[in-house]
C-alpha cells in the first residue's frame, strides 16, 4: 500500500507539473491579451475568476496527493522508500507554493490604457528656388501664400517657401491635398485593422473563458462522481433520454457500462482541454497580428510627432530671428 502511494504520487507529479506550466502560459497570455481587448472590467474579472478557480482546482488535487504522502508510514528497514517519500513531498510543497504565487498574480491584475495622433512632413526651403519644382526664381516674381490664405484653403507651406509660377503653386496645393488624403486614409485603415484585430482577440478570449468555465464545472462534477459508490456510477435506463435509448436498441449508440458517468465526464473534460489548447494557439496567432499592426501604427504616429517637433523647432527658430530684426 505504501509503495503504491509513492508510485501514484510520482506519476501524478509529472502531470501536475505539466498542468502548472500550462497555467503559467494561460496567465501570461491573459496578461498580454486582456489589455488589447474591448472587454469591460466586469468581463475581464470573469475571465480572471475562471483562471482563479482553475488554479484552485489544481492546488486542491496537489494537496490531496501531499496529504496521502504525509499519511504514509515506513518501518526502519524501508529507508529508501522513506527518502523518496520525503523528496516527493518536498516537490509537492514547492509546486503548491508556485501555484499559490500564480494565484496571487491573478488576484493582482489591473487594466492598462492606450494613446492618440496628428500631421505630415514638409520639404526644406531653398532660398531663391521654387518650392515645388526647384527651378531658380532669384530674378523672377515669387508666388507665395500668406498664413491666413493657407488656413482658409487648409494648406500648410513651410515658412519662406515661394513658387516660380501659379501652376507650381496650384500643383503644390493639389499634391498637399492628395498627400493629406492618403495620410488620413492610412490612419483610418490602420485603426480599422487594429479594431478588427481586437474584436478577434476579444472573441477568442471569450471562447477561452467559456471553455475554462465548462472545464471547471466538469472538475466539480468529476469530484462529486469520485465520491459516489460504484453502484451509483452506472447510468440507469430511466435517466437516459428517449432518443438515446432508441439508438441503443438499434445499435447506433453504445449501451451504458460500469462507471460510464465518471468516464464520460473525464472524456468530455479531456476533449475540452484539447480544444482549449487549440484555441490558445489561435489566440497567440491573433495577438501577433494585432501586435504587428499596432507597431505599424505606432511607428506612423512617432514619425508624425517627430515631424511636428522638428517643425516646432523651425518655427521657434524663425520667430527668434524675427525678434532680433
Amino acid at each position: 500500500m505504501n509503495y503504491s502511494t509513492i508510485q501514484l504520487a510520482r506519476e501524478k507529479l509529472i502531470k501536475y507539473e505539466k498542468d502548472y506550466q500550462e497555467l503559467v502560459k494561460k496567465i501570461n497570455l491573459s496578461l498580454f491579451t486582456l489589455a488589447k481587448t474591448n472587454l469591460s472590467a466586469e468581463e475581464k474579472k470573469k475571465i480572471w475568476d475562471g483562471l482563479s478557480e482553475y488554479t484552485k482546482n489544481i492546488i486542491r488535487k496537489v494537496e490531496e496527493v501531499l496529504d496521502k504522502l504525509d499519511g504514509v508510514r515506513f518501518s526502519g528497514n524501508e529507508v529508501v522508500l522513506y527518502e523518496e517519500k520525503e523528496n516527493l513531498a518536498h516537490k509537492y510543497r514547492t509546486l503548491i507554493r508556485k501555484l499559490r504565487e500564480e494565484k496571487e498574480t491573478i488576484l493582482r491584475q489591473v487594466e492598462k490604457k492606450i494613446m492618440v495622433v496628428t500631421p505630415l512632413r514638409q520639404k526644406d526651403v531653398k532660398t531663391g528656388y521654387c518650392y515645388f519644382c526647384d527651378i531658380s526664381i532669384a530674378a523672377d516674381f515669387p508666388y507665395k501664400l500668406k498664413i491666413e490664405e493657407q488656413n482658409t484653403l487648409g494648406i500648410e507651406i513651410s515658412e519662406g517657401a515661394a513658387f516660380c509660377s501659379q501652376s507650381c503653386l496650384l500643383g503644390y496645393c493639389k499634391e498637399y491635398k492628395n498627400r493629406e488624403k492618403l495620410r488620413q486614409g492610412e490612419e483610418k485603415r490602420n485603426k480599422e485593422k487594429i479594431e478588427k484585430d481586437r474584436k478577434m482577440v476579444t472573441e477568442i478570449q471569450g471562447r477561452i473563458s467559456n471553455l475554462t468555465e465548462r472545464i471547471n464545472r466538469l472538475e466539480r462534477k468529476e469530484r462529486e462522481l469520485e465520491l459516489l459508490p460504484d453502484n451509483d456510477q452506472v447510468e440507469r435506463p430511466e435517466n437516459i433520454g428517449f432518443f438515446r435509448r432508441l439508438g441503443q436498441r438499434l445499435g447506433l449508440a453504445k449501451k451504458p457500462n460500469p462507471l460510464s458517468k465518471l468516464e464520460r465526464v473525464r472524456k468530455i473534460k479531456g476533449e475540452l482541454n484539447i480544444e482549449l489548447e487549440k484555441v490558445g494557439e489561435e489566440l497567440q496567432k491573433s495577438l501577433i497580428i494585432l501586435s504587428l499592426d499596432e507597431q505599424k501604427e505606432k511607428e506612423r504616429k512617432n514619425l508624425e510627432e517627430k515631424i511636428l517637433l522638428e517643425k516646432g523647432k523651425i518655427t521657434t527658430k524663425g520667430e527668434r530671428e524675427e525678434s532680433y530684426d
